[in-house]
C-alpha cells in the first residue's frame, strides 16, 4: 500500500517533476477532475487557447476565458456533440420530459456550450476531429498554426487519454509560441524516460508550475503514479507579474484529488 501522511498516499516520482514553485499560479475549472492549477502570468499573457480535450465539463475553458483576452479559442473534441447539447436543452424545457436533475444538467451544458463556443466570435470554435498522427486526425502543428500566433502568446491544454504522447515533439518545436501548457499524462511508468526527457527539453524554455498525481487512476506496484497533470510557464512571463486575484505561490493548496472520495496521493521527489 506505500506510507501514508495526513490521511494521504504517498507516490514517487524522479525530480525532474518537481515544481519549481516560484510562479504564482491560480486553479481555473472545477474543483477536481477537469480542474488545472496553472501560472496566473501565463494565462493574462495569453491570447490563444488550444485545448485538445473538452470533456468531462467546460469549467477550465470558461474560467481561463474569463481571466484571458482571448482572440481564438479552439477546441478540439470528437466526442463533443454540439447538435446533441443542443437536443437535449430542447427535450429539457419540456415539462417532465425527464428528472429536474437531469434537465438541469443539460440546460447548464447548452448554457456553458454556447456561452463558449456560439456567442464569442469566429474565433472561439469547437471542432468535431482529434488531434493526432492518425488517420483522419489533424496534426497539432496543423492545429497550432490555424491560430496565427505571435510568440509566447498561446496555451494548450491537453487531456487526449493517452495520445499526448503523440503531442510532445511538436511542443517542443513550438515552444517560441507558447505561453504555457497544462498536460494530463497518462500510464506514466511506461512512458518514464519519455516524460524525462520532454521535461528536461521543456525547462530550457518553460518553468514547470505544478504537478498532482490523478488518485482516480492511483498507483503502480512501485507507488509511482499512473497518471498525473502538470502545468509549466514561458520563462519570459514570469517577469511581468500582471496583478490576477487568488494567484499564489504556494501551489499545493491549490491542488485538489480528482476525485474527493477516494485517499489523496502526495507526490515526494526521489533522485
Amino acid at each position: 500500500m506505500g506510507l501514508s501522511t495526513k490521511r494521504k498516499l504517498a507516490c514517487f516520482l524522479p525530480q525532474v517533476f518537481k515544481p519549481e514553485g516560484t510562479a504564482r499560479v491560480v486553479r481555473l475549472g472545477s474543483d477536481n477532475k477537469g480542474g488545472h492549477v496553472v501560472a496566473a502570468d501565463a494565462v493574462a499573457s495569453t491570447r490563444n487557447l488550444l485545448s485538445l480535450g473538452l470533456a468531462p465539463n467546460f469549467d477550465f475553458e470558461i474560467d481561463f476565458a474569463a481571466m484571458a483576452p482571448l482572440k481564438h479559442l479552439h477546441g478540439y473534441d470528437p466526442a463533443i456533440d454540439g447538435e446533441a447539447i443542443r437536443r437535449a436543452r430542447r427535450r429539457a424545457l419540456i415539462p417532465f420530459f425527464g428528472s429536474s436533475a437531469q434537465r438541469r444538467r443539460a440546460l447548464a451544458r447548452y448554457r456553458d456550450y454556447t456561452a463558449l463556443f456560439a456567442d464569442k466570435g469566429a474565433g472561439f470554435a469547437h471542432h468535431r476531429q482529434a488531434v493526432g498522427l492518425d488517420e483522419g486526425m489533424i496534426g497539432l502543428d496543423e492545429a497550432i498554426a490555424a491560430l496565427q500566433s505571435e510568440p509566447g502568446q498561446t496555451f494548450i491544454k491537453c487531456d487526449i487519454g493517452g495520445s499526448e504522447y503523440d503531442m510532445l515533439d511538436v511542443i517542443i518545436e513550438n515552444n517560441a509560441l507558447l505561453s504555457g501548457i497544462a498536460l494530463v499524462l497518462h500510464h506514466v511508468p511506461a512512458h518514464m524516460q519519455e516524460i524525462k526527457v520532454f521535461l528536461m527539453a521543456m525547462r530550457e524554455f518553460m518553468a514547470l508550475d505544478n504537478m498532482t498525481a490523478d488518485n482516480i487512476a492511483g498507483l503502480d506496484r512501485d507507488n509511482v503514479p499512473m497518471s498525473v497533470a502538470l502545468s509549466m510557464s514561458a520563462k519570459s512571463s514570469e517577469d511581468l507579474q500582471i496583478p490576477i486575484a487568488g494567484a499564489t505561490t504556494r501551489y499545493q493548496i491549490l491542488n485538489e484529488p480528482n476525485d474527493p472520495g477516494k485517499i489523496e496521493l502526495e507526490i515526494f521527489y526521489v533522485s
